[in-house]
């Protein structure tokens, strides 16, 4: 008799009679402040300056000069949810949520659609929430 060998480690996993891996288990933790940074400059490597703000404008991660000008910006325009500020030099992406705001400064090179998005993925990773790319 010819037995089949897995060649995969989830094959392995089901032939071994286990549940296999929990796929359908939400995270539990949110993305820490200091993580998002850092997997947000993973994404660009156009991202030259970077800070989390909590909702009430305290500094949670990144550079400590850049706080008060994020603050600004994000001031000038309350409703928003998302800025963009582009100058000769590069650009300034800001994204909101209840708990959170993100304050990238970039090249010109910066993809916006692309920085946007990444800056709300980013947000539901802090809140603890699940992604919906749909």
């Amino acid at each position: 008799m010819i037995r089949q060998m897995p060649t995969v480690v989830s094959q392995a996993i089901l032939d071994s009679g286990t549940e296999g891996y929990p796929r359908a288990l939400p995270m539990t933790d949110a993305l820490t402040p200091d993580l998002a940074l850092e997997y947000l400059r993973t994404l660009s490597a156009d991202i030259e300056e970077a800070a989390v703000l909590a909702a009430d404008g305290e500094l949670l991660a990144g550079l400590p000069d850049l706080a008060e000008p994020a603050r600004a910006l994000l001031a000038a325009a309350p409703e928003a949810d998302d800025l963009e500020v582009a100058t000769a030099l590069g650009c300034v992406f800001a994204a909101r949520s209840d708990r959170h705001a993100v304050v990238l400064v970039t090249g010109r090179y910066a993809l916006p659609a692309l920085v946007r998005f990444d800056l709300r993925m980013v947000l539901a990773d802090l809140a603890g929430e699940s992604r919906d790319v749909a």
